[in-house]
């Protein structure tokens, strides 16, 4: 490996300080792998154009992991140094060992493909080269747009990090890895009222690459956009419940993909018998016209006109495994869940790339990256056309799903009545329920490439957040649930 672009509090790593922990380990353990972070970054936190927090942070930190039969040593430092690494290395090979003779499933990681490679998030504007007094000035600009866009606008909330971490990983396999990525988020929210209504809309841009995330037309127009959603929430009506044919939007479909299939896809959740996945490869469980992806490989974001990746892109795992299209489903039949090392050894199936960590001081679990929906060949105006009565659904604001029984409800941003093949009056506080399985057969028609795009968040499991990306292109679902306020 090049040492030469390496961050010198990381260069302890080398081959010879490798070969002597490999020594250590002997045949104690059936694997081990380390993860070291250096990272630093910005958060700003405004609300009604004063600000709440400006923080800047470094942090160091070091993730252990060892196995044994089943069993799992992990050992967390803040400090790197060859000799606390040593010892901390020990430390967790008897943790491993203990955690072994108390485990109730027994098995052996399945050795992989060893790589050794740099990986670098290249930036066009890097955002270390960005004064702190720049970051603030944008915040307080979006800021000043929101507030000022309507005397409707009762409350705006801005809030702008970003963070640069360069990383190792090394494991017993051989795999030695260096990165060097960066990321950036801008988040605004606007509460608007109106007599006794009030009304919210939340927007974001993030992907990983430097300040130019901010110079796209969608990033400028942010908080213009957020505040002109939230004032035109205020006139919209609230629906009637019923059966309804709904339309859904990238934004609501990515949503739908992401929390109420992608969870149940994920191995870890099959294992622990918490999925409704379980079982079913193999199995027609959707419209047989759809396919269902989770791809976080790197180089999708100049699919999309984008200066920089996505968000939920990444060179390798976090288990150092490479990231790579893993199809959920194919023409309607389930094909595969995701895996991290664990799950893909228990299962005796190879891994695909989905063991993500929110910080190396954190484990590993099973997570998605970029999950979508493939587009097909309809367009959004003949599914309006073709639809009678029904429903135009854009946007998410929240929702809850439940993995082990596949039920959902949703809650959409903005939403249109759609009467005989033709959209009407603008609704609000729609509500979507059903339960996954028996809504992925209700699917009737599957948008085209030019209505596919694709929305970025933070998602939450076990305690730990990452860098998510979902999309897909409109989707229109047959008889699906919807509620509202009357």
């Amino acid at each position: 490996m090049n040492t030469t672009e390496i961050k010198d509090e990381l260069k302890l790593f080398d081959n010879s300080f490798i070969n002597h922990l490999t020594q250590e380990a002997g045949n104690q353990i059936d694997y081990w792998d380390i993860r070291a972070t250096i990272s630093n970054g910005t958060t700003i936190d405004f609300t009604d154009q004063k600000s709440t927090e400006i923080s800047s942070y470094e942090i160091t930190n070091c993730g252990i992991r060892t196995f044994v039969n089943g069993g799992v040593g992990f050992y967390v430092l803040k400090d790197l140094n060859k000799d606390l690494i040593k010892t901390s290395f020990l430390k967790s090979i008897k943790l491993a060992k203990l955690t072994e003779s108390l485990s109730k499933h027994k098995f052996k990681i399945k050795e992989v493909d060893p790589i050794r490679k740099n990986f670098k998030i290249k930036s066009k504007r890097k955002l270390a080269d960005v004064d702190i007094e720049e970051k603030i000035l944008l915040v307080k600009h979006h800021e000043k747009l929101a507030s000022t866009y309507s005397k409707k606008v009762k409350n705006t909330h801005t809030i702008y990090m970003d963070g640069v971490k360069s990383y190792v990983f090394i494991n017993s396999f051989g795999s030695n890895i260096y990165q060097d990525f960066s990321y950036l988020r801008l988040l605004n929210i606007v509460y608007s009222q109106k007599g006794g209504v009030i009304q919210r809309s939340i927007n974001s841009v993030g992907g990983l690459g430097g300040f130019e995330i901010l110079s796209t037309e969608k990033a400028e127009n942010l908080s213009v956009k957020t505040a002109k959603e939230s004032i035109q929430l205020l006139e919209a009506k609230s629906p009637v419940g019923g059966k309804f044919t709904i339309i859904a939007d990238p934004k609501l479909a990515g949503t739908l993909i992401h929390e109420a299939l992608g969870h149940a896809c994920e191995a870890d959740l099959v294992l622990s018998k918490e999925s409704i996945l379980e079982g079913k490869i193999g199995q027609e469980v959707a419209f047989d016209d759809i396919n269902v992806v989770d791809d976080p490989s790197m180089g999708q974001g100049s699919k999309f006109g984008l200066p920089y990746e996505l968000f939920g892109s990444y060179f390798v795992d976090d288990e150092g495994i490479p990231s790579q299209k893993t199809v959920l489903i194919e023409n309607g039949v389930f094909k595969n869940y995701l895996h991290n090392l664990e799950t893909s050894s228990r299962m005796n199936v190879p891994p695909n790339g989905h063991g993500r960590a929110s910080s190396s001081s954190s484990k590993p679990q099973v997570r998605m990256g970029f999950t979508y929906i493939e587009p097909k060949d309809w367009n959004v105006d003949e599914m309006i056309q073709d639809t009678k009565n029904g429903i135009l659904c854009e946007d998410f604001l929240y929702g809850y799903t439940n993995p082990t029984t596949g039920n959902f409800q949703f809650k959409c941003k903005f939403s249109y009545k759609i009467k005989n093949g033709e959209k009407q009056e603008l609704m609000r506080d729609v509500a979507l329920s059903g339960m996954i399985l028996e809504v992925l057969k209700k699917i009737s028609a599957i948008g085209d490439n030019n209505t596919f795009t694709f929305s970025s968040g933070i998602c939450g499991k076990g305690g730990q957040s990452v860098h998510v990306s979902d999309g897909g292109p409109y989707i229109r679902i047959d008889n699906i649930t919807v509620g509202g306020l009357n």
